[in-house]
């Protein structure tokens, strides 16, 4: 299989074996792109990862104008960008710049003074990296998680509200918590520390 109108052809077909052969020959190179442009190699696999995902989940719609190469670079250079301009990323940057030992004494001082310039901005760039982690969640997840938190509403309440099960809400909202503490990470003390918001 080397004809690329083929591959993309049956790709949008849904055809499992056309996708395992982008992502063989492929995949390595859209890496290597990523790092080049992140540089850190795990951020770079994972918006590689990202990248393929949103491809088969999207197969219908795929449209190739240029090579299926150039369109991938292409997908990765957006997806670096833009991962590079977030939140959570610029706050990622601006911690190097904070004294070594312990950080988060640190942090709390600055907010001893509510005037302090880098206590206000780290409070909106965390703010910032909450309110885009929260806007990552599917539809149903983000409402039934956003009713609970901040309307404070009991897990019934959500339910009879949205016209689904209790269950379903706390699935719900189990699976918000795990995608904010994976998306987070090693962030979450920050929050504790200086954010107002119940994990």
């Amino acid at each position: 299989m080397t004809d690329e109108t083929a591959i993309i052809s049956r790709i949008r077909q849904g055809d499992e074996k056309a996708f395992k052969y982008l992502f063989e020959h492929y995949y390595a190179a859209m890496c290597s792109f990523a790092r080049h442009i992140v540089h850190d190699g795990h951020l770079a696999e994972s918006i590689v990862d990202d990248v393929v995902f949103n491809i088969w989940e999207n197969h219908r719609s795929l449209h190739v104008k240029s090579s299926l190469r150039t369109y991938l670079l292409s997908a990765v250079r957006y997806r670096c960008i833009n991962e590079m301009k977030s939140p959570y990323r610029r706050f990622s940057r601006m911690q190097t710049t904070i004294p070594p030992g312990d950080s988060t004494d640190f942090v709390m001082s600055l907010f001893a003074d509510a005037r302090h310039p880098l206590g206000e901005l780290i409070e909106k760039e965390l703010q910032d990296i909450i309110k885009e982690s929260i806007d990552e969640l599917p539809d149903e997840c983000r409402r039934v998680f956003l009713k609970s938190r901040t309307e404070h509403m009991k897990y019934a309440e959500i339910a009879d509200d949205m016209h689904i099960s209790v269950n379903t809400v706390k699935y719900h909202i189990k699976n918000a918590l795990a995608h904010l503490h994976r998306r987070l990470g090693g962030y979450i003390k920050w929050i504790f520390a200086v954010c107002v918001i119940d994990f």
